[in-house]
């Protein structure tokens, strides 16, 4: 295993994991005004700030590797913990652009208005956050579920307490396509001073919470009739963010693959 730092990864077959080179993670990933990648930081690795000038304002960004990702696929990452951070996954190949799922209300700039309505097909999300707001180190973690406009019940994080990505601890964030082509969302906290590797050794996982279809509620049970599956379609993954004031910032994204 590669020490953990922004790598992104492809798919190596039976033989398991293999890095990405900088090149390569370049190639896959939107670097513009609404969200900025930084390569080979000397402290960070890659890493990812989602921009926000201040005020109702929103930005986005989102993969775009060719054909997409397969099932056995997931992005982590950690964040600050202020406003509203979404990072989700929609089905490749459909239309998608950078204010689709929030949007700034400029009749009304002052109040706090999004909509996370996507263009993209399937566009599924739990978007994470702390309850005691930016660099917060203690507190619940939250989860808001949503699944192509329809939102579903906020979810407190059992056991799991909230730390920035700055924190000796911080708190993980996992979600992906598993073998049975079910979405999923995973927590992984107070185990260790950087992040989980692929197995989660040390950390305390929470979930994987799964999403049912008709109502975006989350639950644990992978047998619940009507879940979010994306079956054998390709996916990529979008993120993005409203936070009425400072800089959202996420340190440490990455993506694991694994050959079908």
């Amino acid at each position: 295993m590669a020490q953990y730092g922004n790598q992104w990864w492809a798919s190596s077959g039976g033989s398991g994991f293999t890095e990405f080179t900088t090149s390569e993670f370049q190639a896959i990933t939107s670097n513009t005004t609404y969200s900025t990648f930084t390569y080979d930081d000397s402290t960070y690795g890659d890493y990812l700030t989602l921009a926000s000038p201040g005020g109702n304002t929103f930005r986005s960004a989102n993969t775009t590797k060719q054909n997409g990702f397969a099932k056995h696929s997931y992005i982590q990452w950690q964040i600050s913990g202020y406003g509203n951070c979404h990072f989700g996954i929609f089905q490749d190949g459909n239309a998608y652009n950078d204010a689709t799922y929030l949007y700034d209300d400029v009749t009304n700039p002052s109040t706090y208005n999004y909509n996370q309505m996507i263009t993209g097909n399937e566009w599924t999300f739990a978007n994470n956050y702390f309850a005691s707001g930016h660099n917060a180190t203690s507190g619940q973690v939250k989860l808001y579920p949503g699944h192509a406009g329809t939102f579903g019940d906020t979810v407190t994080v059992t056991g799991a307490t909230a730390k920035y990505y700055g924190d000796s601890n911080p708190t993980n964030f996992r979600t992906g396509i598993d073998d049975d082509g079910n979405w999923y969302f995973e927590v992984y906290h107070s185990g260790g001073s950087s992040a989980p590797d692929h197995d989660g050794t040390g950390f305390t996982k929470v979930g994987p919470y799964y999403m049912v279809e008709s109502t975006a509620q989350l639950v644990t049970d992978s047998t619940t009739s009507g879940l979010v599956n994306y079956g054998s379609n390709a996916f990529q993954f979008g993120w993005g963010n409203y936070d009425g004031g400072g800089v959202e910032t996420m340190r440490r994204i990455k993506v694991r693959t694994n050959a079908e």
